[in-house]
């Protein structure tokens, strides 16, 4: 049997297009899945558009890693016929990282000094991803998903399990005064989890571009938000416990260490390659915590579908359009334009 899937074929801008493959023989360990939905990410759009910074990515590839899907059939064992999620880090399980769960962090062992995508992000970057009828996946990297979850909600469950991992590295979040920076994907994702959670403290900044986004921001429950940081009332301004910034913008950690209170922490999401310098005495004298957060770990994961079944977390909102794969060029163009939310492929 044969099937379609879209395929970036180098690192030159814009140079996809789909091609037909045959499904091949499934080994013991693997199960085919049928796709039902893929979300856009931020990496899909780079790699679409011809970004730098993607030399670690084997092409020709299949695109996304942000897929749900059916399973109808199993090379061996006994695995369900039911909707699942794929999870796109294929850990090597031994290293001191798997072994307490940090499987985010799994180089296969081997130690990086330039800290590169880990080793274990496969799906999508360094194996065929889900833009795609049919995907073969490792049974070890399907989760299922339960009734209650949308397939668009599920498509983008991977995206969520990423600001999930930026919200949970902040110690009774439900509790603190955070900003949100940058009204993107993954910052309104963290948004809609503070929200959801029941913090009624989250505060969310962008730029005068970013004015649907903020107003979707205000739709979902955010109490807060501002388009540039003179917007943030110096009258009674007691500090933020906590900054989230998804943005990647590198004035943003100068800007964090104003807008802290002493012992405040900052996490940044938001890559950039771009150096940036803070005065040392402001982190030593507030006792600032920079913290790194980078991808998903399974656990992460598996708490995030948990919450896209309650109704209390707005992830719905966050679907700002659904495209059929045949327009899914389409989709990447809106994308590419700042849609409001995220973009996701129907199947």
């Amino acid at each position: 049997m044969h099937y379609e899937a879209l395929v970036k074929h180098s690192s030159a801008q814009k140079d996809v297009k789909f091609e037909t493959y045959e499904i091949p023989q499934l080994e013991s360990h693997q199960s085919l899945l049928k796709v039902n939905a893929v979300g856009i990410c931020g990496s899909d759009l780079h790699m679409y558009d011809g970004h730098g910074g993607y030399d670690w990515v084997t092409y020709p590839l299949v695109l996304g890693h942000e897929v749900t899907g059916t399973v109808v059939a199993v090379g061996e064992g006994e695995v369900p016929r039911q909707r699942m999620v794929i999870n796109p880090y294929k850990s090597c399980g031994k290293c001191e990282f798997c072994l307490a769960g940090d499987t985010n962090r799994c180089d296969f062992e081997e130690y990086k000094f330039i800290k590169t995508p880990t080793e274990a992000l496969r799906y999508g970057f360094r194996e065929a991803g889900g833009m795609a009828e049919y995907m073969v996946v490792d049974n070890n990297n399907l989760i299922p998903i339960g009734d209650e979850v949308t397939d668009e909600v599920a498509a983008i469950s991977e995206a969520l399990a990423v600001s999930y991992t930026a919200v949970v590295k902040i110690e009774n979040f439900t509790k603190k005064s955070i900003l949100v920076v940058g009204p993107g994907p993954i910052g309104l994702g963290v948004a809609a989890i503070l929200v959801g959670a029941g913090n009624e403290q989250v505060a969310v900044l962008g730029t005068s571009v970013d004015e649907q986004r903020l107003q979707l921001a205000k739709e979902m429950g955010v109490p807060l938000v501002y388009q540039k940081v003179e917007d943030i009332p110096h009258e009674q301004f007691k500090g933020f416990d906590a900054i989230i910034d998804c943005s990647g913008h590198p004035t943003i950690p100068n800007t964090a260490l104003r807008l802290l209170k002493r012992g405040g922490e900052l996490i940044l999401v938001g890559i950039n390659p771009a150096n940036f310098s803070v005065p040392m005495d402001q982190i030593v004298r507030g006792e600032i915590s920079i913290k790194g957060s980078y991808g998903i770990t399974q656990s992460n994961y598996e708490a995030v579908l948990s919450l896209a079944a309650d109704a209390r977390y707005p992830f719905q909102q966050l679907i700002a359009q659904t495209v059929p794969f045949k327009d899914c060029l389409q989709g990447f163009e809106n994308a590419l334009n700042k849609a409001t939310g995220k973009v996701v492929i129907k199947m």
